[in-house]
Parts: structure tokens; sequence; C-alpha cells
């Protein structure tokens, strides 16, 4: 015996709301994660493209300043030496005056506007001749150096030049002047002066400030020994620090002489110091990450508000998200609830119904009997007619109510799943004409003829017969029921290998009403309310019909049109059939 769920209690439950909620918040935190590393890489590349470009400008300005500078002192030495020529002729033959001198520099003055002055000292440091004033000035301001401890070619230390406001009013009393030197020999080498370009650092101060290196950026240009010589921002021309006055050294250990320092986020600048060629001085070029980070900085503070926006904005979907799953969960556990409530009610009402049918089989089966056997005589003839009639209309009365009663216990039965199936091979042509034999009498009395047709030669279905013969005789008694006086019920079966075995019951009926026929099948239905109403039937047996049906898994068709009949099929699946056919 196996039995079978009935479909309400093999429903699949539905999707956990937890899983939905666990999956939303996975959902969110990894939208909110790819959005993130999709900002971070962006300005990643934002922020690698900014200090690369800033690089690039660092090289630019850098390249330009050093060669500027290595072409300020080239040409500044090469107009030394054809002066140092000049006075070396001039100190050898004695010819000339010293105005030819003063000349001969004033005219080199106009080709390097770099230089302020030439001056020429002579072997003791006296002031020979100068390009500015004629004659020199005998306070004319010089360094105080011995001439052997030049080089051949030397830059002196700055210092101050007092002389000039006395000769140009405009130039400033704390302007700085760098001397470059040149020392003449005479044809025995031996030391005859030396020739000396006075540079004015602003001629470097107004070329750096030209640059575009920011608003913070910085350019200077130092000496070997680590003065400050020029810059584009305010400093004191002449300070020195320890870093400087080992900045010359480090770059002569490079290769290329040039030094990258890239510290954005430390010192916040990218720097580059780079010697002037042979000139003893190297400039350093910084460019401030407050200049060349600034539009990256705007770009992150926008990037960071648009995601603050869109997870706040995430944040606000979720909560209302988790609100509705919140609500989803407690409108389900409600209806959970009410589910159980009610599905213990219907197990109570169906132990109920089958308790009480049974408490009305055993009187009704005494008044049944009991009626009978007045309404037969057995116990003698002696009995007044109308005792008779009145056991007829109780034995009938009885019948009725039992048939009510054995409906209301089926039905009790297959909702509370109580109904066991006895499954073996059911000859289908014996169990429709055992159903049919069985109406056989009701058809009688209503004048109604049954056809039956195709009924031979049928596969076996795998079943429970009693359901079988049941269903049957509840469709038969049905299409006897609804058929006028004088109709015809016709009993057919259909098959083909392979498909489905189908057994219909059709009768020239009133049919059902669209309305109605889509519900048949629920408890206590109709199909006609004119039945209804006159007290035939309990609207049970399409109810029990459908409910065999789906133990024994297969299905109950019914199709009807008004005023010309209805056909009611039960259908058989492949599965169910097997090759032993009847004989």
């Amino acid at each position: 015996m196996t039995r079978r769920p009935s479909p309400q209690r093999a429903r699949a439950p539905r999707p956990s709301l937890r899983r939905l909620r666990t999956a939303t918040i996975i959902l969110i935190a990894g939208f909110a994660a790819v959005l993130l590393a999709g900002a971070a890489s962006h300005l990643s590349l934002q922020y690698t493209a900014a200090v690369d470009a800033a690089l690039r400008d660092a090289r630019t300005n850098a390249n330009a300043i050093g060669s500027q500078g290595e072409q300020t002192f080239s040409e500044t030495f090469r107009i030394l030496e054809g002066i140092a020529d000049v006075y070396a002729h001039y100190r050898e033959h004695g010819d000339g005056e010293q105005l030819y001198l003063h000349e001969l520099l004033a005219s080199k003055l106009t080709r390097a506007p770099q230089v302020l002055t030439f001056v020429i000292f002579d072997e003791n440091d006296n002031g020979v001749a100068s390009a500015l004033t004629y004659p020199l000035a005998p306070d004319f301001d010089r360094p105080e150096r011995s001439l052997l401890r030049y080089q051949p070619r030397y830059v002196d230390g700055f210092y101050i030049g007092e002389i000039y406001r006395s000769i140009r009013p405009e130039f400033a009393a704390d302007a700085w002047l760098l001397p470059v030197s040149m020392r003449v020999n005479g044809p025995d080498g031996s030391p005859l002066g030396r020739v000396t370009a006075v540079i004015d650092v602003k001629f470097f101060e107004k070329f750096y400030k030209m640059l575009d290196v920011g608003t913070h950026g910085r350019i200077t240009l130092r000496s070997s020994n680590g003065f400050l010589v020029a810059t584009n921002r305010a400093g004191t021309v002449g300070e020195r620090t320890p870093e400087t006055e080992e900045q010359p050294r480090i770059l002569n250990s490079l290769p290329n002489r040039t030094l990258e320092i890239i510290r954005p986020w430390t010192s916040g600048e990218v720097t580059i110091r780079r010697m002037l060629g042979n000139a003893p001085f190297f400039v350093s070029v910084s460019l401030d990450a407050r200049d060349f980070l600034a539009s990256w900085r705007v770009l992150r503070t926008a990037v960071a508000l648009a995601i603050l926006g869109i997870v706040i904005v995430m944040l606000g979907f979720a909560y209302i998200i988790f609100l509705q799953l919140k609500r989803a969960e407690k409108n389900e556990a409600d209806l959970r609830q009410a589910k159980a409530i009610a599905e213990e009610a219907n197990d109570a009402k169906s132990r109920f119904l089958a308790h009480m049918s049974h408490e009305f089989r055993t009187p009704l089966n005494a008044i049944m009997g009991f009626s009978e056997i007045i309404k037969n005589k057995v116990l003698g003839g002696d009995v007044a007619p109308s005792y008779v009639s009145y056991a007829d209309h109780i034995h009938r009365s009885g019948e009725h109510l039992l048939h009510i009663v054995n409906d209301i216990l089926d039905m009790a039965k297959v909702e509370s799943g109580a109904q066991p199936l006895q499954q073996k091979a059911i000859d289908m042509g014996e169990a429709t004409a055992s159903a049919i034999s069985f109406i056989e009498g009701l058809a009688g009395q209503k004048n109604v003829r049954m056809d039956v047709e195709a009924m031979e030669n049928l596969p076996r279905v795998t079943g429970d017969e009693r359901f079988v013969r049941q269903v049957l005789i509840n469709l038969l008694s049905n299409a006897v029921k609804f058929s006028p006086a004088g109709g015809k019920i016709r009993v057919a079966a259909a098959h083909s290998p392979g498909k489905s075995l189908d057994i219909s019951v059709a009768d020239n009926g009133p049919g059902i009403e669209p309305t109605l026929l889509r519900r048949l099948g629920e408890p206590f239905l109709q199909g006609n309310p004119a039945i209804s109403q006159s007290g035939q039937g309990t609207g049970l047996g399409l109810s029990i019909c459908k409910r065999y049906m789906d133990l024994l898994g297969g299905e109950l068709i019914i199709n009807s049109t008004v005023d010309r009949g209805t056909t009611a099929t039960i259908r058989f699946p492949n599965s169910l059939l097997t090759d032993d056919n009847a004989h």
C-alpha cells in the first residue's frame, strides 16, 4: 500500500526572505566595493598622471634654466678671453692709454646684458680700467683676494657694490654682485693681472620669474660652495645651508650630474637639481604639490562627495528594502501561522466529519434495516398499508442520507490523507462495465440509453481499482442525473501507443455555465443550480473524483457547452499504463 500526500501538503515552500536579505546585503556591499575600487583606481591613475606631468615640467624648466646659465657664463668667459688678450698685448708693448681700455670695455658691455661692468685689475689688485667710468675711481669696490690665489677662471664671492650707487643712483643699496674673473698671464707665464665681469644676479631672477612653476614653485641658482645666487621667490642672496654645500658633491658623483627627487606625499614637492655644465653652479627647480595636485585634489573631493552621495542613497534604498523585507517576513510568518491554524482546523473538521459519518451510519443502517423489514412484511402481513408506505419513504430517505454520509466520509478521508492506495493492474474494460452495471438501474428509471464504444483491448492501468470504479460510478451517476428523460449517455475509450488512456462519459444534458465550469471540483459546488435547489446531490461527487484522480496520478477533464451537454474525461498518463492488455 502506498500513501500519496495531498497536493496542498506537497507544495514547495517559498524562498527564505532571510536569504534574500543576505543576498541584498552582499549585492550592496559588492556594488560599494566595486565603486570604491573603481574610484580608487581612477584617482590613482590621475595622481600618477599629475606627478608625471609635474616631473616633465620640472625637467623642462631645469633644462631651460641650465641652458640659459651655461650660455650666460660661456658668453661671459668668451668676452673675458678677448679682453685678456688685449690687456696682455697692452702690458707687453705699453702702447696706448687707459682710455683705449675703457672704450674697449664699454664696447664689450653692450654685448653682455647680464654684466653690469667689466673691470681690469693689475697684478697688485689695483684697478686699471672700467667699462663704466674713466678714469677709474681709486676706491673702486673689489674683493679682497690675492691674485695668486685665483684659478685661470674663477667666480668670486658675493659682495655689495657701494660704488655703483654713485655711478647708477637707481642701483639698490642691498644689491648683490657676482664677479667672474679670468687671470691674465704674460709671455713667460707671469701674472699680469685679471679681467673681471661683474654680473647682476637680478638678471637670473628676472628670467626665473618668467617661467611657470606654479604659485608655490621655487627656482634657485647656487654656487658650487652653496651660496644662493638667485631665486624667483623671497630669499636671502648669499645664504647657504649644510645641505646646499653637500649638493655639488652629490651631483658631480652622478653620471648625468642631475638629481630627481619625487616626494609629493612627504615633502610635498617634485625637485630637479643639475649642474650648469662646467660652470661652478647648480640649479634647483621645485614644483609644489599644492600646485600640480590642485586639480587632482579637487577631483578627489568631487569623487569622495559623489561616493558619499551614492552610499547615502544606497543605504537609503537598503533601509527601505530591509523594511519591506522585514514587513514581508512578518506577513509571511502571519500567513504561515494562519495557514497552520487553518490546516489544523481543516484536519479537525475532517476528523470530525469522519467520526460523525461513522456515528451516522450505525443508526442509519438500523433505520434502513427495520424500515425494509416493515416494507417487505417479513414478520407478517398484518400491517396497515399506510405503515408500508411510511416504511418505504423512510427506507428511501435513509438510502439518500447514507449516500450523503458516504460522500462526506470519503471526502474527509481524502482531505485528511487517510485514504490508502492498493496498487494493482486494473482492467479498464471490466472496471467500466462494472460501473455501468451499477448505474443501469438508475438509467432505466429515467429511460436514458447508454452507448459503450471502443472498450476492447485496452491497456491495464496501475492503480487502486476501488478508486477507479468509484470515479466512473460518480461520473455515470452525474451523467444520468443531468440527462433529460429519453436522453443518451456515451461511454468511450481512446488510446494510442505511447500516449495516455482516456475514458470519457458524455451526456446531452443542459450543460454547465462557463463561470461554474472553471470552479468544478470544489467541495459542495453544484454544476447546475436547479439540481441543488431540488435537493438532489451534495456537490461532492466531482470533488471526490478530482481528489481520487490526483491520488492515482491521473487527471479529470470536464468540457461542457450550455444546452448541448457535458463530457467528463479521466486521463491516465503513459507512466501508469502496462503492456498487459485485457483479453
